[in-house]
Parts: C-alpha cells; structure tokens; sequence
C-alpha cells in the first residue's frame, strides 16, 4: 500500500527537504486506523464521495482538456499494466477527485538521531509501519515536533497518490494533470503493484519492489506506445539514471554516517562527527555534481541540512535496487510479466527472512 510523493522532476520547485526524488508510501490504514481514525478517516471518504468515474468526466463537454488528457493517458496505463505487466486488474484510477491542492496528504517519518533505528508507528490489519500521515498539514507538523520533542530525526513531506490494496477504489487526483506522460505511467504502476504484491511487515521489499516495477514499467510503456528510440523514453531514461544516481549518494552518506553512529563515543562527539561528515559529503556533491548527473535537477539540494529520517527515507526505498534488477535479468529472464507473477508469489512466503531473502535463494541457486 504505497504512496507516491511529489517529485522535484515533475517540475515543482524544490520544498527543501520536503522535495524528494523517491518514492514514499502511506497505506490507506494509516489513516483509517488508530487514535486518529475519526479525524482522517472522514476526511478521505470525504474525498471519495467527490470522485466521478471516468466515463462521466470524458462524457462531460465541461471537463478541462488537461484533465481530459488525464483521464485518457491513466487509462492507456492502467491497460497496459494489466494486460502486459500482469498487474492485478482493480478498479483503482477509474475515478477522478478534483482538488484544490498539489498533495493528497502529507507524511510525517521519524529515524532515531544517533543510529538509523527507524521509528514505527503501530496499526491495526497491516502492524507496524515507518510513516503517519495526515489530510491536514498543520496536524503533521504538530505531530512532527512531538517526535522531535523525543529526540528523533524528522521529515515531513507532500505525496500525490496512494494504494488502498483493494479496500477502497483509489481514484485519479486533478494536480495529476501536471504530470508528464512517464511520470503518470510510473505512479499508477507503482500503485498497481502494490496491489499486485504486498508482504505485511516487509516493508523495505514492499517499497523498493514498486519502485523497480514502476520504473522499469513505465519505460515499457512508451517503448510500446512511441517506439524505442522515442524522445520520452530517452527523457525518462535519463531521469530514472540521475534518480538512482542521487540515491546512490544517499547511500554512500548513511554508509559514512554508520560507524560513526556504532562508535563508543558520548553522543556530543557523536554529533560533531555525524555533522562533519554530513557537511563533508554536501561540499563532495557539488564539486562532483558533474561526474553523476548531466541535467541541473538536483544542483543544489540542500545536502547539508540531511539528517537520518531523509536517509532512511532513500535506505526504505531506494536500499537494494540491485536485487531487484539481478532476479529480474538473471531468474526473470528479463521478462517483467515474469517477475511480477514470482513477486506476487514470493509476497505469501513464510521463509525466514521473509520475499528479500527468497530472492536471494533463488539467485543463489542458479
């Protein structure tokens, strides 16, 4: 049940630390179940009682033609997911909900200051999950400081979309029409393939398996729908390599940041060393922005003010890419269907280790 967050590349100005160049998730529990549930649960069937399917919004001459073209483009997508992905046919983005806002909800996510212990937050159904979020902005950022007042890392951040796993039919939003064609096929993939494959209480495989199948999805489809050497599909390419290209820095930080953090230092050294190495690694990526990056999309993200939640937002999502793209060449035979269909197996395992550690088998034993 993941969620899509705004992204600097689909034209959005930077909102500091706020602006992601990832994928985020919410599940659609966490905002129908807990303390919370009378507050955000009425907002979302709210939002829900404002969809009208898209056969009325096309048959509507009032519709805006940006919106008209949303409606066509998902649905070209949500077709091509199905038929050639084998993603699992739902009634998600059959609906649209116009709105007067550039985020369907905001999330707040929390890491311990010293380690990158992930903070958890606990739900009925789907157990424990490393993020909260809220209809409200104000409410996230009261939530925000009570996790700062206990010491924690935070970030708070916008998402655009999100999976319900079948328990509600998850509509198209109208700030979608903003969107790029490979930005919008990527999104409703990556949501379809949490309703395809999901492991409860795997949560880092849940998250970086809609990635892969999102990126590598959506670069299907304009392959199939504007022919191989299409200018989208070299545009998407190249933002899909700078995105991976970026998360990869990330990696490298935590790397950096963890023997820091395992140290038997007091925590005030702690600090000054983590500050060091954060501040070290900002002045490395701008000298070397160059070497990894061929578009200014990521020249001056504000590197310096990192701190362990955005990291483990990218560990959350982005950890282990290449897992996924050795199953999917060598196990897959580079055939996605394929993949799928094993994913959405491996998702019911009751392994140790849980679906990342049969992957690893099953590589294993080639």
């Amino acid at each position: 049940m993941g969620m899509h967050h705004t992204v600097a590349k689909r034209g959005r100005a930077a909102r500091g630390l706020s602006a992601l160049a990832a994928l985020g998730t919410l599940g659609a529990a966490t905002l129908l179940s807990g303390c919370y549930v009378t507050a955000q649960g009425s907002r979302y069937l709210a939002l829900r009682a404002k969809a009208r399917p898209l056969e009325k919004v096309l048959a509507d001459p009032a519709t805006k033609p940006e919106l008209r073209a949303l409606v066509e483009t998902a649905a070209r997508v949500r077709v091509f997911a199905t038929a050639e992905l084998g993603l699992a046919e739902t009634k998600n983005f059959r609906s649209l909900v116009v709105l007067d806002s550039d985020r369907l909800a905001t999330v707040v996510q929390a890491c311990a200051e010293l380690s990158f212990d992930r903070h958890l937050w606990s739900y009925p159904l789907v157990g424990k999950l490393p993020y909260k979020g809220f209809f409200d902005p104000a409410e996230a950022e009261k939530e925000a400081a009570a996790r700062r007042a206990e010491g924690l890392d935070v970030i708070v951040r916008p998402v655009d979309a999100f999976s319900t796993l079948g328990w509600f039919s998850d509509p198209l939003f109208s700030f979608m029409a903003g969107y790029d064609e490979a930005d919008l096929a990527e999104l409703v993939i990556h949501e379809l393939c949490h309703a395809t494959a999901f492991a409860k209480g795997a949560e880092d495989w849940n998250e970086e398996l809609a990635t892969f199948v999102g990126r590598e999805g959506a670069a299907r489809y304009l392959a199939a729908r504007e022919g191989p050497d299409s200018p989208s599909l070299a545009a998407a390419r190249l933002s899909r390599r700078e995105a991976e290209a970026f998360a990869a820095w990330l990696r490298g930080t935590a790397a950096a940041l963890e023997p820091v953090y395992a140290a038997a230092d007091p925590p005030e050294r702690k600090r000054e060393r983590k500050a060091a190495v954060i501040a070290e690694r900002a002045a490395a990526f701008e000298r070397e922005y160059g070497n990894s990056f061929e578009t200014e999309r990521y020249r001056g993200f504000p590197m310096a003010r990192l701190n362990n939640a955005y990291l483990d937002l990218y560990r959350l999502y982005e950890g282990e890419s290449g897992l996924y793209r050795d199953y999917f060449e060598k196990a897959a035979g580079g055939d996605l269907r394929r993949f799928v269909a094993d994913m959405a197996a491996l998702a019911g395992t009751k392994e140790k280790g849980g679906p990342k550690e049969a992957m690893r088998r099953a590589l294993a034993g080639r």
